[in-house]
């Protein structure tokens, strides 16, 4: 991204065709966010470790993750579970003429994607999602949400009152 760029948040949910190749269309906003950021790409993926899904996300944040963990012990288990489940299994996804991207087994599977996926803008990244498993995620966090109170205090800028 460029000095000074502040980063778009990827918004929005639809669902995509997958066919029997593991391809898919990535809607041309967040493709267009991806350029915006600094070249489509840079798109870069790996399979979420705390849920069924596949998170997306441009290099730069992959970047500042990895800066983050220089700030941890670099012999830690902790560590070493954040190199070998983010770093260790992303992949630089590539588009055809199209604006399809094709998803590595490994993601499928863990995703446990078939004909048809979810993709969902979560701020500085997008998950991929089979169908199903992201309505039932999104019920819960619903729920949670509810029953949680969920808030969120946004900090003013500059000459804002």
């Amino acid at each position: 991204m460029a000095e000074g760029t502040k980063a778009r948040a990827f918004i929005s949910t639809t669902t995509v065709k997958v066919d029997a190749k593991g391809r898919l269309s990535v809607p041309a906003p967040l493709r267009n966010q991806l350029v915006a950021m600094g070249g489509e790409e840079e798109l870069v993926a790996y399979p979420n470790f705390k849920l069924p899904c596949i998170e997306c996300c441009h290099r730069d944040r992959l970047d500042q993750m990895c800066e983050a963990t220089d700030e941890l012990d670099v012999f830690s288990e902790q560590v070493d579970d954040i190199q070998g489940l983010i770093f260790g299994l992303s992949q630089a996804l590539s588009w055809d003429t199209t604006g399809r991207i094709t998803l590595p087994e490994l993601f499928i599977g863990h995703a446990r994607i078939t004909t048809s996926a979810v993709i969902t803008g979560m701020g500085r990244t997008f998950r991929i999602w089979n169908p199903e498993e992201y309505h039932a995620d999104l019920a819960a966090r619903m729920q949670r949400a509810k029953a949680e109170g969920l808030s969120l205090v946004l900090s003013r800028s500059r000459g804002e009152k």
